[in-house]
C-alpha cells in the first residue's frame, strides 16, 4: 500500500494539480472545472483544500471545503469536492482526507460539515454514512440539473443526498471508534453495488433504480425518519441505507 502525506494545498502548483485531477476523476470539460481562482479565493476567505501527496510529491487526491453560514448564521464548512485518482480509490485516501477535514474543523471550533453525494453511489454511501457517521435528512431531486459535462452524470438526473457531519457528536465519535448503533433500523432501502456497470449495460435499469431510491427516501424522510446507517454486503451484493427514528443530536 503506497504512503501518502495529507497537507493543506497552498500554492498555485497545488491548485493546478487539483484542476488536473478534476478532469481525470469526473471527466469534466472546462465548463464545469472549478478554476484556480476559486481555490485561491476560498483559502483567503475561510475555506481550505487538503491534498494527499505521494512520496514523489504527486497529488493523488484532494478535498476542497468552503466557509458557509446556515439560516441562523451558524458557521459551518461545506465540503464541495472530494476527488481521488481512480486507480487509488480503494487505498483509503478518501477517508484520510475526510478525517483531516474533521481535525481542521475541530481545531477551529466548527461543529458541522456538510456535503452532497449521489445516492446511487454505494461506495460513497459506505464512506459518508457507514464509516464517517454522516446523517441524511434531506434529499434533493436533480440538484445540479442535466447540463453537467461529466461522463459520470450523463443519462440520469443529478439527485443528491445532503450529508450533515457533526464532527464532535457522540454518534460520530462512537462510529469512528468502531462502535455500532444499538437500536434496530425502522426502514431500509436497497442500492445497487455498482451503478456504473448498470448504466453501461442498460440506462433504463439505472433510471429505475434512481426513481426507486428517490421515492423511498422521500417516503422515509417524509415520515420523520433520517438515514444514519449503511450496510455493504461483504458477499458482493447490494447495499442498504438504514433509517432511524430516535434523534441522535
Amino acid at each position: 500500500m503506497p504512503e501518502f502525506t495529507i497537507r493543506e494545498c497552498t500554492t498555485l502548483e497545488d491548485y493546478a494539480a487539483c484542476i488536473d485531477l478534476q478532469r481525470v476523476v469526473w471527466q469534466f470539460d472546462n465548463l464545469d472545472i472549478t478554476p484556480l481562482r476559486s481555490f485561491v479565493s476560498a483559502r483567503r476567505n475561510g475555506g481550505f483544500t487538503l491534498g494527499a501527496f505521494d512520496k514523489t510529491g504527486k497529488l493523488s487526491g484532494f478535498a476542497h471545503a468552503l466557509a458557509a453560514f446556515d439560516e441562523k448564521l451558524m458557521p459551518y464548512y461545506y465540503s464541495n469536492m472530494l476527488a481521488v485518482e481512480p486507480a487509488l480509490q480503494n487505498a483509503g485516501i478518501g477517508i484520510k482526507l475526510k478525517l483531516a477535514q474533521r481535525e481542521h474543523a475541530l481545531k477551529r471550533g466548527v461543529s458541522l460539515m456538510t456535503w452532497t453525494f449521489d445516492p446511487l453511489q454505494s461506495r460513497n454511501a459506505y464512506l459518508n454514512i457507514g464509516k464517517l457517521a454522516g446523517v441524511v435528512r434531506k434529499y434533493f431531486v436533480n440538484y445540479y440539473g442535466n447540463q453537467s459535462t461529466s461522463a459520470l452524470h450523463r443519462g440520469l438526473d443529478t439527485d443528491r443526498l445532503f450529508v450533515e457531519w457533526w464532527v464532535n457528536s457522540v454518534h460520530v465519535i462512537d462510529i469512528l471508534s468502531g462502535k455500532s448503533r444499538s437500536e434496530r433500523a425502522e426502514a431500509a432501502l436497497e442500492v445497487p453495488r455498482n451503478i456504473e456497470v448498470i448504466k453501461k449495460r442498460d440506462i433504463e435499469e439505472a433510471r429505475h433504480w434512481q426513481l426507486k431510491l428517490r421515492a423511498g427516501f422521500q417516503a422515509c424522510l417524509g415520515e420523520g425518519l433520517y438515514c444514519a446507517g449503511f450496510e455493504a454486503d461483504p458477499g458482493g451484493g447490494n447495499g442498504r441505507y438504514l433509517f432511524f427514528k430516535n434523534q441522535i443530536l
